[in-house]
C-alpha cells in the first residue's frame, strides 16, 4: 500500500482532476480505490503511510540554470582552466566582479512592533549619488583588490580598474593571471575586447603580466564566488542606513566586504584542513 501511494505521488494526478499536486483527501481516495478491502481511508493513515517512506508536503525551491546552451562545454572549459592557473607557481586564478552602490537604504528587514511602519527616507530632489565598487578576488590567497569609481560601471571604468589590476599583478611577479568574470556588456564589449588584445601584445614585449580571460556561462552567478560576497555585503551594510557622504558608504562597504572574504577564507581553509586529515587517516590503512 505504502508503494502504491509512493507512486501516485510520483505520477501525479490524473488530467481529469485539473490540478498539480494530489490534496490529501484525494489521495485517500485514490488509494482506497484500488483496494476491495479498505472501504475508505483517513486523511491521517495517509500521512503515516507517507511518514513511513518518508514523504513529507514541502514547498518547492526555484532553481536556476544557465539559458547558455553550452553551458556544460563552458563550465568544463572553466574547471580546466582553473585547475591550471592552481597548479601553475607564475600563474594565479582571479575572480572579477562589481557592484554599485547609493547611499540610501535598499530596506531588507529590520526588528519593528507589530504593525509598526519601517519608513525608507526618500529624496525626490535630490540626483542620487551612484558609486560602482570593482573588486578582484584572488583564488588561492584571497587577497582582494578594490577600486571605487563614480557612477555605475561601463566599458571606460572597466579599463581603468584592469589597467591598475594588472600593474598590481605585474608587481607581484606573476607571469599571467586568468581572469574569471560574467558576461556584463562591459566586460564583453568590443572596446575591452581590443584593450586585452592590445595589453597582451604590449605585456608580451615589457615582461608584464599576460591576461588570460575567461567569461562565464551566461546567467551564472552560482559560478562566481563574489556574487555572494556582494549579496552579504548589502544586505548587512544598506538594509536601513542612509549614509552621509559616499565616503562614509565606501569605508562600511569596504570593512563588510573584507570581513565576508576573509570569513570565507576560514570556513575555506577548515574544509580543507578536514579533508586532508580524512585523507591522511585513509591512507594510514593501506
Amino acid at each position: 500500500m505504502a508503494e502504491v501511494a509512493e507512486n501516485l505521488v510520483r505520477q501525479g494526478p490524473p488530467p481529469a482532476q485539473e490540478r498539480a499536486t494530489w490534496t490529501l483527501h484525494d489521495l485517500a481516495v485514490e488509494i482506497a480505490a484500488r483496494f476491495a478491502h479498505i472501504p475508505a481511508m483517513s486523511h491521517e493513515a495517509v500521512r503515516r503511510l507517507f511518514g513511513g517512506r518518508d514523504i513529507l508536503y514541502r514547498q518547492a525551491k526555484h532553481w536556476l540554470t544557465s539559458p547558455d546552451p553550452q553551458y556544460a562545454l563552458h563550465k568544463r572549459q572553466r574547471d580546466r582552466l582553473l585547475r591550471m592557473a592552481r597548479q601553475a607557481p607564475d600563474g594565479a586564478a582571479v575572480w572579477l566582479d562589481e557592484s554599485w552602490f547609493v547611499r540610501w537604504p535598499y530596506q531588507f528587514w529590520a526588528w519593528a512592533k507589530r504593525k509598526a511602519t519601517l519608513p525608507v527616507p526618500l529624496r525626490w530632489n535630490e540626483d542620487v549619488e551612484k558609486t560602482a565598487l570593482f573588486a578582484a578576488l584572488d583564488d588561492e590567497s584571497q587577497e582582494s583588490f578594490l577600486r571605487w569609481a563614480d557612477g555605475q560601471p561601463n566599458s571606460e571604468r572597466m579599463i581603468t580598474y584592469l589597467e591598475a589590476l594588472m600593474a598590481h599583478w605585474t608587481q607581484k611577479g606573476k607571469r599571467f593571471i586568468v581572469l574569471f568574470w560574467d558576461r556584463a556588456s562591459f566586460h564583453t564589449s568590443h572596446r575591452i575586447r581590443r584593450w586585452i588584445r592590445d595589453y597582451n601584445r604590449r605585456a608580451k614585449e615589457e615582461g608584464c603580466t599576460r591576461l588570460i580571460p575567461f567569461w562565464l556561462p551566461s546567467r551564472s552567478p552560482w559560478l562566481m564566488p563574489l556574487e555572494a560576497v556582494f549579496g552579504a555585503v548589502k544586505h548587512r551594510v544598506l538594509g536601513d542606513c542612509t549614509f552621509d557622504t559616499l565616503a562614509e558608504l565606501r569605508l562600511a562597504v569596504e570593512r563588510a566586504f573584507c570581513n565576508r572574504v576573509a570569513k570565507a577564507k576560514i570556513r575555506r581553509d577548515c574544509r580543507w584542513a578536514k579533508a586532508l586529515t580524512v585523507s591522511e587517516k585513509s591512507m594510514s590503512f593501506l
